[in-house]
């Protein structure tokens, strides 16, 4: 797994220097609210193989489950914060140089495997769309995945259909988050 910042670490200075703010002032028994976004981050799991379908007649489906481990979050209850998913990117590192073949993609996310999914992002090729070797899905309506994030690890859940190639092939999941979190004392 790597973890990116897609901005500068002055932000998260930023950040902790407001929450710092705020803690003063709480301390001298005003109500206080401090706000802030959160910088944006890109997580990736590298060299997911998918494994290749039986010869068929037309479209098949498959699904690819994968975990990542993390730091669970204990937060305090003062704190009102939102993890969103902005965006997913599938990209074929090896065995096919084109995702054409994906028909429908879907990706939803669970705090562990017993948990109910919640679906990050789905995918459907617009008519005629030219693709390479990458799918990119925007959210349109940013799901907050926090509940996810609170337990140690995260399991995520790709869902492929289209005329699947017949031999392995491998590919990088990348998933872009952004934050905010709102301190009131």
């Amino acid at each position: 797994m790597t973890v990116k910042p897609a901005t500068q670490l002055s932000k998260v200075s930023a950040l902790v220097a407001m929450v710092a703010l705020g803690l003063a002032g709480a301390l001298t028994g005003c109500t206080l609210s401090v706000e802030a976004d959160v910088p944006d981050v890109q997580i990736t799991q590298s060299g997911l193989t998918f494994e290749g379908v039986a010869a068929a007649m037309g479209d098949a489906s498959m699904t690819k489950s994968y975990s990542q481990q993390h730091s669970q979050l204990d937060l305090p209850s003062q704190l009102d914060t939102q993890v969103r998913t902005l965006a997913v990117t599938l990209t074929a590192t090896s065995g096919v140089t084109d995702l054409s073949f994906i028909k429908f993609m879907s990706v939803s996310m669970s705090a562990d495997a017993d948990s109910a999914p919640t679906v990050i992002g789905s995918y459907e090729p617009a008519t005629g769309a030219a693709v390479g070797n990458q799918l990119k899905l925007t959210t349109l309506n940013p799901v907050n995945i926090l509940d996810a994030w609170k337990t140690d690890t995260a399991t995520f859940t790709l869902q492929l259909a289209g005329t699947l190639p017949t031999s392995d092939w491998t590919g990088d999941i990348s998933i872009d988050l952004s934050g905010s979190a709102k301190f009131t004392y």
